[in-house]
């Protein structure tokens, strides 16, 4: 079988074959990047998280009847499905040790481990997932990198002009209402882009710790302006929790649940292309009021998706329930 040798990260190196037809993540943004390079109905071993997600459902039918590629409850891998599944590459983030690897390579399985946590390693990481599964993947990442950044431009034309001392305090509440991040952190970089004064950012001064629990003491005493819940539920918890109703982001009904399509925008897929354009929205409406969220969130979807969505899934996917 003919085969290719992708170089990445300068001293990393992974040979594939030439046409990939079976993939495998146990990584669940991943699985987001994968569909959006044109290779979703390839992709043979998932997570259960995304294996549910309605609007991946909708897009990649196939991924239903994907095998799971962790064992329930691990966050390490199943070696047995992904053989039995003859996957030819597995996708996990670079802080999951594989003691399998050097197996699953003998068994056809190529390992590529890749970093996260940054807005930047994002894109570098859609970039070398590109290069990977091949010449048509490759020129979609590198489309999807320039929309990236022009993106950025937009946004940074905008909050540059705003003062610091004006701009919205933010709590972002991560999987739980009181789980939250700091610097450094992709959290903290899509506020940052946004225009956010994150308020849990003098919370995280420990290195090596950028997400953990806090207290609502912690909250209240930061009062922040706005909370964005990465889950709907959170956000509906927050509002109805009397513990919670003398912050001023409650009172003022700035409790937000964040966007969610292929997979949470806040997340590492490339859907947070958008979250920080959304954010910078959400927080200075009047100096972005010539951006329009809904137009924007269609055009994403149909340029780097191809799918044509209607008012009604748009507006499921901005405001989630």
């Amino acid at each position: 079988m003919p085969t290719r040798t992708v170089q990445y990260y300068g001293d990393r190196s992974v040979t594939v074959p030439a046409q990939i037809e079976r993939v495998a993540t146990s990584w669940n943004a991943q699985n987001s990047i994968i569909a959006m390079l044109g290779y979703g109905d390839r992709i043979v071993a998932t997570t259960k998280i995304v294996r549910d997600t309605r609007l991946f459902r909708q897009f990649v039918p196939s991924i239903a009847q994907a095998a799971l590629a962790s064992r329930s409850g691990d966050m390490g891998i199943n070696s047995e499905v992904l053989v039995a599944k003859r996957a030819q590459v597995l996708f996990v983030p670079q802080s999951i040790p594989l003691a399998e690897a050097e197996t699953l390579s003998k068994a056809g399985v190529q390992v590529v481990a890749l970093h996260y946590n940054s807005l930047e390693a994002m894109v570098e990481r859609t970039l070398i997932t590109g290069e990977i599964l091949g010449p048509d993947a490759l020129q979609r990442a590198r489309d999807f990198a320039v929309y990236y950044q022009d993106n950025v431009r937009r946004v940074q034309a905008v909050i540059e002009r705003i003062p610091r001392e004006q701009r919205v305090k933010v709590y972002h509440a991560v999987g739980d209402p009181l789980t939250t991040s700091g610097r450094p952190s992709l959290n903290q970089d899509w506020m940052d882009l946004g225009g956010a004064i994150n308020v849990a950012e003098p919370w995280f001064r420990k290195a090596g710790v950028s997400t953990a629990p806090v207290s609502l003491e912690q909250v209240v005493q930061a009062d922040p302006d706005v909370i964005i819940t990465m889950r709907a539920s959170d956000a509906a918890a927050i509002r109805q929790d009397p513990h919670w109703q003398t912050l001023r982001a409650v009172q003022q009904g700035r409790v937000y649940a964040n966007p969610q399509g292929m997979f949470w925008w806040c997340r590492e897929t490339s859907e947070q292309a958008l979250q920080f354009l959304w954010l910078a929205k959400t927080l200075y409406p009047q100096q972005m009021q010539h951006i329009d969220m809904a137009k924007e969130t269609h055009d994403f979807y149909q340029r780097f998706y191809g799918f044509d969505l209607n008012a009604q899934q748009v507006e499921d996917i901005l405001h989630p329930r």
